[in-house]
């Protein structure tokens, strides 16, 4: 039997598990600022300060490293086999699409358990007022 991870939906309330509270999972990590948690202040990336700027191939390459660097220290069910800067609405809202692999029991070191995880993550930090 699968050990899947629970949760809370942080906007709802309601109970996630598996696949969906990996997704809010990732999403916090790319949304959090590092300093933004008591106790962890290592955890997460501030994707918003290079967003500012032209992106270039140096920019980019620059994000989806700190993005990898990230996800991979602070969730251990998600591996990212592929990932791409994207605009995720039809007013330019700019995102990243990651294609990987969802180990369900991860946390506990089982790796044996994979199914493949394709996540949509906006970069935009709208509760700071940034679009």
């Amino acid at each position: 039997m699968i050990r899947y991870r629970t949760g809370i939906d942080a906007k709802t309330g309601k109970v996630l598990v598996g696949f969906a509270h990996l997704e809010q999972s990732v999403a916090k990590i790319v949304m959090t600022a590092p300093t933004e948690r008591v106790m962890l202040l290592d955890f997460g990336l501030e994707p918003a300060r290079r967003l500012g700027r032209n992106i270039s191939a140096a920019l980019a390459a620059t994000l989806y490293r700190d993005l990898i660097v990230a996800i991979h220290k602070w969730e251990p069910e998600y591996r990212i086999a592929r990932l791409q800067l994207a605009n995720l609405d039809r007013i330019g809202g700019m995102g990243v699409v990651l294609a990987g692999l969802y180990y369900p029991e991860g946390r506990f070191g089982n790796y044996d358990i994979s199914e493949e995880a394709n996540l949509n993550i906006p970069l935009a930090l709208t509760h700071r007022g940034v679009a």
